[in-house]
């Protein structure tokens, strides 16, 4: 693991100079953006793409801003060669890059209109491919008619199988055995409320206290024997009900881990409307 990390952390500067250097060039830290853009030049010799260009052109705005015109001019025409239609936005460079810029361009017309020729042909060249690749796939599909059947797929949220009144039993699709289960830890949860509550209206009813003065019914002051029963009673409602709660939870929870898949895909055939499920781990 650690050598893996340290080839990562070793591979990571060649992309992390460019980042490196568009951030000292919006601040216009042009020495450091070059030096950046140039490492990552030297790293990535054959780059072609927008990261190419857009390496060159901060490395031709930056050695302009540094006075050495010379390189910026060999950084813009490595530019140009790349995207020969380039240009400078004149709302974010400043007028004289953007002059010179257009300058060295119009400096080299004779050398950019043959690569100017040769990436439109490349590009019809392309959307030719991509037109007779969509021909293709159409002519096939009409060929072969419809497809045969649509898998549909369904991603499972694992949490729920943590969650009570039958969360987990209704997303694996259990749910008359879900429905059970709520209705069991509804009726649960509101008779241990229920409990607590009127436990705590006897318990608080100083009007319902007796003493030692009390003739009859009050063998163990505060409460008289009757109210003493009665939260007794309650005490067993609250603490079995909360039990019970708990137990069913934990079997729900079971279940739902037991028969949980994190992905159902759910094959429907247009023609018969028949369905098959499938299961992936």
């Amino acid at each position: 693991m650690i050598p893996l990390l340290l080839a990562l952390a070793l591979a990571a500067p060649s992309h992390g100079d460019l980042k490196r250097a568009r951030d000292r060039f919006e601040f216009g830290a042009w020495a450091d953006a070059a030096g950046s853009t140039r490492g990552w030049l030297a790293d990535h010799p054959d780059a072609t793409g927008p990261d190419a260009v857009e390496a060159w052109r901060i490395l031709g705005i930056s050695e302009f801003h540094l006075g050495d015109l010379n390189q910026s001019r060999a950084a813009f025409v490595s530019l140009l060669s790349l995207d020969p239609d380039y240009g400078l936005d004149p709302f974010l460079v400043p007028p004289p890059v953007v002059e010179f810029f257009d300058r060295v361009k119009k400096e080299h017309e004779p050398q950019l209109a043959p690569l100017r020729d040769r990436k439109r042909e490349i590009e019809e060249q392309q959307r030719l491919a991509e037109e007779a690749r969509r021909k293709l796939i159409l002519e096939e599909q009409a060929r072969t008619g419809p497809p045969t059947k649509v898998i549909k797929v369904q991603e499972r949220i694992y949490l729920f199988n943590w969650m009570p009144f039958g969360a987990g039993q209704f997303q694996n699709g259990h749910k008359a055995k879900g429905t059970l289960i709520a209705a069991t830890e509804i009726a649960l949860a509101a008779v241990n409320i229920g409990a607590i509550f009127a436990h705590n209206s006897i318990a608080d009813d100083r009007s319902r206290r007796c003493s030692v003065a009390t003739p009859t019914g009050c063998s163990r002051p505060p409460y008289t024997d009757a109210d003493r029963l009665t939260l007794q009673r309650l005490d067993y409602a609250k603490y079995l009900s909360a039990a019970a709660f708990w137990g069913v939870y934990a079997y729900g929870v079971y279940d739902a881990h037991k028969y949980y898949v994190p992905r159902v895909e759910t094959e429907i055939g247009p023609a018969r409307g028949t369905v098959k499920l499938g299961w992936a781990f």
